[in-house]
């Protein structure tokens, strides 16, 4: 039970390097939540906020919650694994990073330099000491950091958030979530859905074929046609690749805090 109970802790914990890139996901991820702290609803407002967030200003907003960190102190680690993705539209180094980490109770927000002018380090601190800490020591993890991931939208886009994250944040929080949550992810599931229906015809098609019916689809070559990486526009030309940060770079901007 010792040596189990040792793995297990061994397991939570994480470098820069071991973090999971929620691009490897697809684009329009930004939450990385390996050990599930965040619950599923407030992955999904995260995962709209930094959407609409990067579609309005270009700023690539970044969440992580780990369980972990280790000997890392916060400073350190939000900074290597902000370098490490590139966080942020490269030359503008507009990029978000907020690292969350539950045994060490450290919450902090880095920022590119590019956002020092809109984001500065006085407005991360009170945006995670009056939006984000109250949560934390309710227990609310994903709730602070959906109020503070808003309140950075509101900053930077110089206003008050749209009446979509307004609504999605009332009901994120603690409450039923009838509305289309999965807009973000729902064109991934179309696209395999058709994939499949796609494979399933070749399929078909090719056990006609090989029954005395026609013996290829075009040129006689004996067999179905598939879908290769050097073919047509329809899957982006070989598959599910995900996506990707934008090439940014920070000098450490930003503020830090513990519950």
């Amino acid at each position: 039970m010792f040596l189990l109970l040792s793995l297990m802790v061994q397991a939570a914990v994480y470098t820069p390097a071991s973090v999971p890139d929620p691009k490897k996901n697809g684009q329009h991820s930004y939450v990385a939540n390996p050990d599930a702290i965040i619950p599923d609803s407030d992955v999904v407002f995260l995962n709209r906020c930094a959407a609409m967030l990067e579609r309005q200003t270009q700023v690539e907003m970044a969440v992580v919650a780990l369980a972990g960190i280790g000997e890392y102190s916060a400073f350190d680690f939000a900074y290597e694994l902000y370098q490490r993705w590139g966080i942020g539209k490269k030359g503008k180094n507009t990029g978000v990073l907020i690292l969350f980490a539950e045994q060490s109770h450290d919450i902090r927000i880095m920022t590119g330099v590019g956002m020092e002018g809109v984001l500065p380090d006085a407005q991360c601190s009170r945006i995670i000491q009056e939006q984000m800490i109250p949560s934390f020591r309710r227990g609310d993890y994903g709730g602070g950091l959906c109020l503070g991931a808003l309140r950075i939208y509101e900053v930077c886009t110089d206003g008050e958030a749209p009446e979509e994250l307004r609504n999605m944040q009332s009901v994120t929080n603690r409450g039923g979530y009838d509305s289309d949550e999965e807009e973000l992810d729902a064109g991934f599931w179309i696209v395999l859905i058709l994939l499949v229906v796609v494979v399933v015809f070749l399929i078909w098609l090719s056990s006609k074929g090989g029954k005395g019916g026609r013996s290829g689809s075009r040129g006689g070559g004996g067999g179905p046609v598939i879908f290769t990486s050097g073919g047509g526009r329809g899957f982006g030309g070989g598959g599910f690749s995900g996506g990707s940060w934008g090439g940014g770079s920070t000098f450490g901007g930003g503020a830090g805090g513990r519950w």
